[in-house]
C-alpha cells in the first residue's frame, strides 16, 4: 500500500553539462519537468530566468524522416543509444544537412511531379466535361460570355464554397477530390468577376492559368497528350523513390544511428524544455522518484561536476499549495488494480494506497455473487481473446483473468458448472439451500471491509496527527468500537441467543459513553490531548454522529448484495436450463435445446458478468473508499523514451 516518495530536484550548471544528466533521465524515464516560477522562489533570480520552448531536433527529425518518406518506407522505430558530449545541436545539423541534402531537393521535386500529375488528372477531367461542347479550353480562357476559374482547394472550404455559391453568381462544376483536395471549375458572368475572386480567395482557392494550360493542349487529340503526361511524370515519381531505396539501402545503417540519436537528444529537450538560463548558466527543475537520487546523484558526480544540485523536502513543498505527483508501487499482482483505484481517483501524495486491499476483495467479491466453473472459464477465455485483439487494456484483462478463476474458484465450492449443479458436490455450501449461511457470510464480509475502512482511516488520522479524530471520531476508534457494539447487538438478537441482563446493560451503557464522546470529540481532543483548535460545535457533531450511524446500517446492508447476486446467478442459469428442457420435446428440439442453452449462457457471461462488476466496484467505491479514501491525486508523468502520439507526416511515415 505504498506511494512512492518523491524528491523535488533543481539542478543549477553549465549546458555542457545539462544535457548528458537529462539524457540520463530521459533513458531511466523517471523525471517529471516543472514550471521554474514553483521551486526559485527568489524574485530577483526569477526575473532574470530567460525560458525556451522551442525543441530544434523537431525541425531535424522532421528533415532526416524524408529519407524514408522519398523511399517509400515506414520511419524506422528508435532505439536507444549512447551520445558522447561532441553529439551537439551544431553537430547534429551538419549531420542532417549531409545526409538529406540531395533527398530534400529530391522530395521537392517529387512534391512538384505530384501536385503537376494531380493537375493533368484533373486537366484530362476538365478537357472530358467539355467534350461535344462548342467550348474548349482555349475558349473559355478567352471569356467573351463567362468568365471561368481552374483551379483545386481543400475540402473543406469546397464545402463553404459550395454553401456560399448558393448565394452568389457563380457556378460550381467539381472535376475530382484526392489527397485531401477538390477540383473544380467556376464559372460566374460578367460583371462578378471582382467579388468572384474575393470569394475564391477567402477560400484559398489555388488557381491555374486556362490559357497555359490551353497552350499545352495544342493538338489533334488532347487527352492523349495528357495521357502521357502523366504516364512521365509516375515514372519520375518512381525513378526518385527508386533513387531514394538505392541510397537508403547503401547508407541504412548509419540513418537509423542518427534517427535514434536525434530522437534521444529530442526527448532530452524535452526535459529542458522548462528550462531557464541566467548568465550562461541553466536551470532546470522537476520530480524523480526518491529511489532513483541516489543514481541521479552519482551520474551528477561523474558527468557534471560542476552542476549544482538543490534538493526541496516534499513536507515543506506541500504546504505551499504545489500539487505532489504521485507514483504508485506495487508488486505484479496487484500491480493490474491501480487502474481499478484510479478510476474513483488517484490517491494524493502521501495518503494510503488501497490497490492490495482492492485486489483481495475485488477477486472475493465477483467469485462469491459469480461463483461458477464453466461461466468462469469462459470470462478468462474472452479476458485473453480481447487482450490479444487491442479491444481490452491488458490491465483491466489482467483483472478479468484473475476474477475469473476466483469465479471458478467458487464454482468448485458451489458445485455449480455451467448453471448445472450435482455433476459435481459442492466443497462449501450450495446457493440455493444454504441461504441463511450465504447471508450470514455476506454480512460478516461487510462487516470486515467496513471495520477494515475505518481502521485505515485511523491510521490516516495518526499520519496526520490528529489524535482527536483517531481516539474520538465517530470514524476513528469510538466509531469502531460502536459499530462492533452494535453489531454484536444486532447478531444476538437475529440468532436469539440468550444474554444476561448485566450485559445487555453494559452494552447499552457503553453504546450512550461512546455517543457522548464523539459528541463531545473536540472538547476532548483540546482538553485531555491539548490538540490546539476550537474544533466544530457538538450539535454539528451530533448529526456527523446521525450520518455516521445511518451509513453502519446501509453500508452493512448493502453487502447483502453478495449473497442476492450468488442467488441471482443460479436462479438465472436454471431458467436457461428449464427453457432449453421446455423445447426439447418439440420437433428439431435437441438442436434448439442447443441453441438455447448456447445463446443463455453467453447472456449470463456478458450481462450478468458486467452487473456484478459494476455490482462489485459499488462495493468497493462507497461502501469501502468512503470511509477512509479521498483521492485528488494527479499521476507522476516522467519525460520518458517513447514520446506518447509522435508521428512524422508523409507517406510510409510511422508513429513512434
Amino acid at each position: 500500500m505504498a506511494v512512492m516518495k518523491m524528491v523535488a530536484l533543481t539542478m543549477i550548471g553549465p549546458q555542457s553539462e545539462m544535457e548528458p544528466v537529462a539524457r540520463q533521465m530521459v533513458l531511466t524515464g523517471g523525471f517529471q519537468p516543472l514550471p521554474l516560477d514553483i521551486l526559485v522562489n527568489d524574485r530577483s533570480l526569477r526575473s532574470k530566468l530567460t525560458t525556451e520552448t522551442e525543441n530544434p531536433y523537431d525541425e531535424l527529425l522532421s528533415k532526416i524522416s524524408v529519407i524514408w518518406k522519398v523511399a517509400g518506407e515506414q520511419v524506422p522505430e528508435p532505439q536507444p543509444v549512447t551520445l558522447t558530449k561532441d553529439f551537439t545541436l551544431s553537430r547534429a545539423r551538419m549531420l542532417v544537412d549531409q545526409s538529406s541534402k540531395r533527398l530534400q531537393v529530391w522530395e521537392q521535386r517529387r512534391r512538384v511531379l505530384i501536385e503537376e500529375e494531380e493537375l493533368l488528372s484533373a486537366t484530362k477531367l476538365f478537357v472530358k466535361a467539355l467534350a461535344g461542347t462548342e467550348f474548349g479550353p482555349r475558349e473559355l480562357a478567352e471569356g467573351r460570355f463567362a468568365k471561368t476559374f481552374f483551379g483545386y482547394l481543400t475540402n473543406e472550404n469546397f464545402q463553404r464554397l459550395a454553401e456560399s455559391g448558393e448565394e452568389s453568381a457563380i457556378a460550381i462544376n467539381e472535376l475530382t477530390s484526392n489527397n485531401g483536395n477538390t477540383w473544380l471549375l467556376a464559372v460566374t458572368v460578367p460583371g462578378y468577376e471582382e467579388s468572384t475572386k474575393k470569394l475564391l480567395e477567402a477560400v484559398y482557392f489555388k488557381e491555374f492559368s486556362l490559357k497555359e494550360i490551353a497552350g499545352q493542349l495544342d493538338g489533334d487529340n488532347p487527352l492523349e497528350l495528357v495521357d502521357k503526361r502523366i504516364i512521365n511524370h509516375q515514372t519520375a515519381i518512381r525513378g526518385l523513390a527508386k533513387a531514394a531505396k538505392e541510397m537508403l539501402k547503401e547508407h541504412r545503417k548509419e540513418y537509423e544511428l542518427l534517427f535514434s540519436q536525434l530522437y534521444t537528444m529530442q526527448r532530452v529537450y524535452d526535459v529542458c524544455k522548462g528550462r531557464g538560463e541566467v548568465s550562461g548558466m541553466f536551470v532546470l527543475s522537476g520530480w524523480i522518484p526518491a529511489d532513483t537520487y541516489a543514481a541521479i546523484s552519482k551520474t551528477l558526480a561523474e558527468e557534471a561536476p560542476m552542476t549544482t544540485l538543490m534538493v526541496e523536502e516534499t513536507k515543506d513543498i506541500s504546504y505551499s499549495g504545489i500539487n505532489i505527483p504521485t507514483k504508485l508501487k506495487n508488486n505484479p499482482l496487484f500491480r493490474s488494480f491501480q487502474d481499478i483505484v484510479a478510476m474513483y481517483s488517484l490517491p494524493s501524495y502521501g495518503e494510503i494506497d488501497p490497490s492490495p486491499i482492492v485486489a483481495i476483495s475485488f477477486i472475493l467479491f465477483f467469485g462469491f455473487m459469480f461463483g461458477d466453473i464453466g461461466h468462469g472459464l469462459l470470462i478468462f477465455l474472452g479476458a485473453i481473446l480481447l487482450v490479444k485483439r487491442g479491444i481490452m487494456r491488458r490491465s483491466l484483462g489482467q483483472v478479468m483473468k484473475m476474477a475469473s478463476l476466483s469465479s471458478m474458484f467458487f464454482g468448485l465450492m458451489y458445485g455449480s458448472i455451467f448453471g448445472i449443479e450435482g455433476i459435481i458436490p459442492e466443497f462449501w455450501l450450495n446457493p440455493m439451500h444454504d441461504v441463511n449461511k450465504l447471508l450470514g457470510v455476506s454480512i460478516g464480509l461487510g462487516v470486515f471491509m467496513i471495520s477494515l475502512g475505518l481502521i485505515l482511516n485511523m491510521i490516516k488520522q495518526y499520519r496526520a496527527r490528529d489524535f482527536g479524530r483517531l481516539l474520538f471520531d465517530g470514524q476513528g476508534l469510538a466509531g469502531l468500537a460502536l459499530y462492533w457494539t452494535l453489531c454484536a447487538l444486532g447478531m444476538i438478537y437475529f440468532s436469539g441467543a440468550p444474554v444476561s441482563e448485566r450485559m445487555a446493560d453494559f452494552m447499552w451503557a457503553g453504546i450512550g459513553t461512546l455517543l457522548l464522546v464523539m459528541i463531545f470529540r473536540d472538547v476532548l481532543a483540546r482538553y485531555l490531548l491539548h490538540q490546539k483548535g476550537d474544533g466544530e460545535s457538538p450539535v454539528l457533531n451530533l448529526f456527523e454522529i446521525l450520518h455516521n450511524l445511518l451509513s453502519f446500517v446501509s453500508n452493512t446492508a448493502s453487502f447483502v448484495r453478495l449473497a442476492a447476486f450468488a442467488l441471482n446467478h443460479v436462479g438465472l442459469s436454471l431458467a436457461v436450463i428449464m427453457l432449453s428442457e421446455m423445447v426439447h420435446a418439440l420437433p428439431g428440439g435437441i438442436v434448439m435445446k442447443g441453441i438455447i442453452l448456447v445463446i443463455g449462457n453467453i447472456i449470463i457471461v456478458c450481462l450478468e458478468g458486467l452487473i456484478v462488476f459494476i455490482q462489485t466496484l459499488r462495493l468497493e467505491y462507497y461502501e469501502f473508499f468512503g470511509k477512509f479514501y479521498k483521492g485528488g491525486g494527479s499521476a507522476f508523468k516522467p519525460v520518458g523514451w517513447k514520446k506518447d502520439g509522435a508521428k512524422y507526416s508523409g507517406a510510409g511515415s510511422g508513429e513512434l
